[in-house]
Formats: structure tokens, sequence, C-alpha cells
């Protein structure tokens, strides 16, 4: 008997000292008494609860969104797809007024599969071509966000405005050869073993508003899975949960760095089958996993942690078992063996969920894709829990639980699917109703379990007859005897049940803030000016249209005379009507004008051309000439001045005739040299007298003004007629 003893002795402390170095690198074995497995029911029903508060499921998952600066920050592992943000590791500008930036972004742990996606301040991005592992894209000129012609240039090109190099964190990646343009960013600078987008951007201010946020989509890293005869297969992409956890076990470099010897392979195979059953989500949907994994792995975390969330996420269990750890999942099943009373020793304790493990209510947090890889939430039973039998509705629960509200929220950081989640929800909640507890001392039989397998249990003082139990943990007593933690097993617990289909997130009617509508109209005009000090010039008048978008902080107008190269910004502000001063006369001016917001984003621009009128414009006629006696042998010709700025006198003519004088054939009298002059007095004779404004140019009215007098004497003067020829 001693040497038996000493036998399970000896394996306990083996396998004790096994779980201890994976948990913490110490021995955790107080007694011979110990549960010898991590599962996904960290306590004996559910995973913990989250206090409320701070949610660090909500932060992380936000804070992989962003892009970050530094040199040492935690890398994510991704598997599965996920939306990241990364790490910028360098950033350098180069050209003429820095006009290009180059960044290096740290996404993950390679090598992943692909990457599916990359969005520049949350607009996704349209490439020359496919994304591909150290192949340089451009944007595709139907991508109306980043091709565009940089408005510093008169009839400029629309062009890309971003180049990108992805390389996918092979260990043998080579440099970047866009980033090898840059002195700084040699040979030797790989990132090996890393994913991470080489990008360069070329200002111009239409598309970006500062540094710009990036983010990619990324499918995760490459696995290796196993076939029905555990051969290792070629790594490749996969969302197996199974997989997943194998990797981040054995990965020396961001896991555990277990041997595969260590592994019980088999367990794991079976284990991957599970993962793939496929199920209906809602009435008409294809078929899915039951169990997906896409997670973006905290490294900072405790390793033991993570590994929890992969169990988590597919109701696993990870026992030790014989040198090796065992992957189960929780599912439908059958007993390996029965245990009587003549197996029981002693006693036994059986309990019911206390208060603190019942729910009516459970609550499951997820990152939902169709909300931006946001976290969101599902439930059972569901808001609307009317197609539902009567015993499965919350009203019904909570009456039984005295009017209680009892509610559990659970986060699931590996899961993407509300079907998915929402069938989590129901698994713990009908758990947390329908699962007796029960403690017993058994005899040897006990060493033919493990944890996960499934017992039938008869013991006719509790009404037990072949009543199934699932083994949650195995305790090796002193006396050889074991000891079995146990809870209720229910078939009927694992039973996908169909769920209501999601329904499509609500298109926004929120302006999008990088979209930005143009002013509706521009209209250009020209006129002469005088300012106090006597002092003329011309004046271009620009009116706009105001645009549509009730988001406009401003509006910029630029101009430029059509042989000039630039542009020239000439005013900014929230008003209609611009103005360009001292505008040449006769020369063609090209105008634009565009509608910025708060964020700096501008729309298109509108233009317009005007060819300067201005003081070439001949001046207005004359059309009021008269003529009056002034004494005995004067007389004096008025006239009222035309409107016309640029006037630089006013010409008289006199033609010797009573009737058809004309303005070529008459002879010049004088010249009344100021603009706002309106009379002349000459001497007293009979014909005609011709008046024209003249401008600073030498422009001069386009018809005469004539009046015509007949003197035979002072007191029968008798002004004949006017007119304007």
């Amino acid at each position: 008997m001693g040497g038996i003893v000493s036998s399970v002795v000896s394996a306990v402390s083996s396998v004790a000292s096994s779980i201890g170095g994976f948990i913490a690198g110490g021995n955790p074995l107080v007694s011979l008494g110990i549960s010898l497995f991590l599962g996904w029911v960290l306590r004996p029903k559910t995973p913990d609860i989250p206090d409320f508060g701070t949610n660090e499921f909500d932060d992380f998952e936000k804070g992989i969104l962003i892009n970050k600066q530094s040199n040492d920050a935690n890398i994510p592992v991704i598997y599965g797809e996920r939306l990241t943000g990364g790490v910028r590791v360098f950033m350098e500008t180069s050209g003429t007024d820095n006009t290009y930036l180059y960044m290096a972004i740290v996404m993950s742990e390679g090598e992943i599969n692909d990457i599916t996606e990359i969005r520049i301040d949350e607009k996704a991005v349209t490439w020359s071509g496919d994304l591909a592992d150290n192949v340089q894209r451009t944007v595709n000129s139907s991508d109306s966000n980043f091709f565009k012609a940089d408005p510093s240039e008169e009839n400029g090109s629309a062009e890309s405005t971003i180049t990108v190099e992805p390389h996918f964190g092979t260990d043998g990646q080579s440099a970047s050869s866009l980033l090898s343009t840059l002195s700084s960013w040699g040979s030797s600078h790989k990132l090996s073993g890393l994913s991470y987008l080489a990008i360069r951007f070329k200002w111009n201010p239409d598309a970006f508003t500062g540094i710009p946020k990036v983010q990619a989509k990324i499918q995760g890293k490459k696995v290796v899975a196993y076939n029905s005869s555990l051969v290792a297969q070629t790594s490749a992409y996969s969302t197996n949960p199974a997989w997943c956890l194998l990797d981040y076990l054995t990965n020396a470099r961001y896991g555990k760095g277990l041997a595969t010897s260590e592994i019980d392979l088999q367990s794991f195979y079976d284990a991957s089958q599970v993962c793939v059953t496929q199920v209906t989500p809602y009435s008409g949907g294809s078929d899915i996993n039951i169990f997906d994994c896409n997670t973006a792995l905290d490294t900072s975390r405790p390793i033991i942690d993570n590994v929890r969330e992969f169990l988590k996420g597919c109701r696993g269990y990870l026992p030790y078992n014989a040198g090796k750890y065992n992957l189960i999942i929780e599912t439908t099943g059958s007993a390996s063996i029965t245990l009587t009373e003549d197996n029981i020793i002693g006693g036994y304790s059986l309990s019911t969920p206390t208060k603190n493990d019942r729910y009516n209510r459970v609550i499951v947090g997820f990152v939902n894709p169709d909300r931006n890889f946001q976290v969101d939430e599902a439930q059972f039973p569901p808001i609307d829990d009317s197609g539902l039998p009567s015993a499965d509705r919350h009203a019904t629960m909570k009456t039984e639980d005295g009017g209680f509200l009892l509610e559990g929220r659970f986060n699931f950081t590996t899961l993407t699917s509300k079907y998915q989640a929402e069938e989590m929800a129901e698994v713990i909640l009908r758990r947390s109703r329908e699962a007796l507890s029960l403690g017993i001392n058994v005899d040897f039989n006990g060493y033919d379990l493990a944890i996960g397998d499934i017992v039938n249990i008869t013991h006719s003082s509790i009404g037990f007859s072949a009543k199934p139990f699932r083994v949650l943990g195995i305790t090796f007593n002193r006396d050889l005897t074991v000891g079995l933690s146990l809870v209720e097993y229910q078939a009927t617990h694992y039973t996908w049940a169909s769920k209501t289909q999601a329904t499509a997130v609500p298109t926004t009617n929120l302006p999008n803030p990088f979209t930005i509508q143009a002013p509706a109209s521009i209209t250009l005009t020209d006129e002469m000016i005088e300012y106090a000090d006597g002092v003329v010039l011309t004046r271009l008048n620009i009116q706009i249209g105001a645009s549509t978008d009730k988001f406009v902080q401003y509006y910029q107008v630029e101009a430029k005379q059509s042989t000039e190269t630039n542009f020239k910004i000439i005013s900014n502000g929230t008003q209609l009507r611009h103005e360009l001063l001292n505008a040449v006369d006769d020369a063609t001016y090209n105008v634009r004008v565009k509608a910025i917001n708060s964020f700096g984003v501008s729309s298109a621009y509108i233009t317009a051309s005007r060819k300067i009128v201005g003081a070439t414009e001949i001046p207005q006629d004359i059309d009021d000439l008269s003529v009056s006696m002034v004494g005995s042998n004067q007389m004096e010709l008025s006239w009222t001045p035309v409107i016309d700025l640029d006037i630089s006198w006013y010409e008289i003519r006199y033609q010797d005739v009573q009737s058809g004088a004309t303005w070529n054939e008459s002879t010049p009298l004088a010249k009344v040299v100021r603009r706002k002059s309106n009379s002349l007095v000459v001497n007293s004779q009979t014909g005609s007298f011709l008046i024209k404004a003249v401008d600073k140019l030498g422009n001069s009215s386009a018809e005469a003004s004539i009046v015509t007098t007949n003197i035979s004497g002072l007191q029968n003067f008798q002004n004949i007629l006017t007119v304007s020829e």
C-alpha cells in the first residue's frame, strides 16, 4: 500500500508543478487536494462578472482602433479578423516644404494572412490593386477622397496622395523599399516578425487636416492545424479557437512556448471539430460555425488571463492529464461511467445555485464588425422575447426569482458574431438556473475520469438514478479516494436555438464631416470706385451662392490673372460678398471658391472668369446739353455730369450750321477738365454746340449731345433746337 500511495503522491506533485509553472512560475500545491484544470467556467458556473464603472474591455477595444506613438508599446496578436490602429514606430518628412510624410505603423505580430482594407481618417481607401505582402499600391483614380489635384497648382491633375507598402510579418521579410528612399531607414530596418504598413502621404489640404489616422482590417496570424492523423499542416489563416489556442500555447515569442510533446494533439483536433459544427443563426440564414475566434490579444496581460479568454469564447477546458494539456469543449455528450452508492465514500454536498449565481437576464459583450468593430451587447432573453416559450421569458423568470432582477454581464473578447454572443448568453443563463452542484468522494473508479467528462450518479437517498453530471474538478486525497466537483449536465443547454435575425444597422443621416458641399454659385462683376481722397480704381466683385452644407465655417476665395500660374488667397470669411481691389483693366481674372468646415475639410472648387472692363468702358453719353444767354454777348452751355469715375475732361465743339451738325465735322472749342464740371461760358454766336465726355484712357462718349442757337439780337434770342448726335 505504501508504494501505491507514494506513486499517487508523486504523480499529483508532478501535475501540480506543471500547472503552477504554467500559471505563475511557482508551485501552488499546498495539499494533495488540487483542481487540475483551466476552464471557461472560472467559478463553478459562469465567467467572472466585470465590475461596474470603468470597463477594461471597452477601453482596450477602443484603444486598439487608435494610432499610438511609441517604441516600446505591447504589440497585439490578432487571430481571425479584426480592425486595428497600430503603433507608429517611425515618422519623417521629406521633399520641398515637407511635402511628403513617411510612416511605419506596426499592426500586429506576424505572419498574418492578409490585409483586406485600409482606412485613412475613417474612410476606406480604394487601391490600385489588391494589397499584397511587400507590394506598393497607390490610390485608385475612382477614390474621390484621396485621389485629388493639388489645390495650389493651377490646372493641376488629380493624383494619388497615398502610397502604401504592406508587410505581413514573416521572420525573413526585407526592409521596406518605400521607406528606404530615406537615409534614416536602412536595409537592417526589417521589423522582422511584425506586420506593418509603410506609408507615404503627399500633403494636400483637401485630403488631410493633420497627421492621418490609419486603420487596417487584418486577417490575422497564420496558425498550424493538424489533420485527423495528427499530421501538422502548413500554417494558414484560421478562426478555429482550438488552433488559435494551440498557436498561443506553443509560441515562444508571445505565448507560453510549450513543446508539442506537452500537448494532447488528439484532444485539440477533437475540439477543433466541435468548433466547426455548423448551425443556422436565424431562419433563412447561411450556416455559421458554432465557435469562432476573432480577437486582438493583449500581450501585456498575463498568459493565463489570455488563455482564459480563448477558453471562455469556446466553452473550453484545459485540463492537465498524463503529462499533457488537453482541450475539451463543453457540449453534448454521454456518460463515460456510472458511480453508485457502492462507489461513493462518505457523505455528499448538494447545492442549488445561490442568488448571486442565478440569473434571469444575461448580457454578453462582444466586438461587432457591423458597428465599426466597437463593443456591442447581446442578451438572453432578448428584449422582445414574445417568440419564446413562456418559461423562457424574462418576466416569468423574474417572477420565479421573487420579482428581483438578477442580471449577469460578461465580456467575450474573441466573439464578433451577435448570434454566437446571444447563444453564449443563453447557455450561461440556463446553466445558472438548472445546475445542481454535487461534491462527493469516490473510490478508485474516480481515477478513470477527467475534467469535462460526463458521469452518471445513482444515489437513492437523493433520488438520483443515472443522473448525468459533468466533472469540473478533481481532488486526489491522502486516503487514495478521489474528490469530485460535479455540476448537473443538461443536454438541452447546448442545443442551438435559432435566433432572430439581427436588424441592419440603420444608415445615419448625420452629415459626413469629411464631405462638404461646394458653394452653389459664383458671380463676377467689376466697377470703378472712388476713395475720399479722390483715388479711383477698379474693383472686382465676387458674389458667392451659399453652400447647402449646414456646417460650413467659412469660404476661401482665390484669384489670379489668367496669365499667372498660381492662385492667391484674397479672402476668407463667412460673408457671401468678397472683393478684389485694384483689378487691372482689360485683364482676365480666374476666380475660384471653396467651402471649409470646422475640421478644415474643403469642398470642391467652383470657378468663374471675367475680363475686367473697368476704365476701358466708354463714358456715358451726355443727353441734356442746353444754352442760355449771359449778359449781352455771351451764352452759358450747361449739362449734367456723367457718373463715370474716370472722366478726364469734357470736350466741347462748335459747327456753324443750324441743322445737321456732326462731331467729326465740328471744330474743338474748349476742354473742361473737372469731372464734376457742368457748365461753360462762351461768346454768343449762332450755330451748333456739341459735347462728349472723355475718360483717362482717351475714350469718349459714343454719341455727342448737340444744342443749336439762332441769335439775331439779344432781345430776340431763341433756342432753336437741342439734339443728341
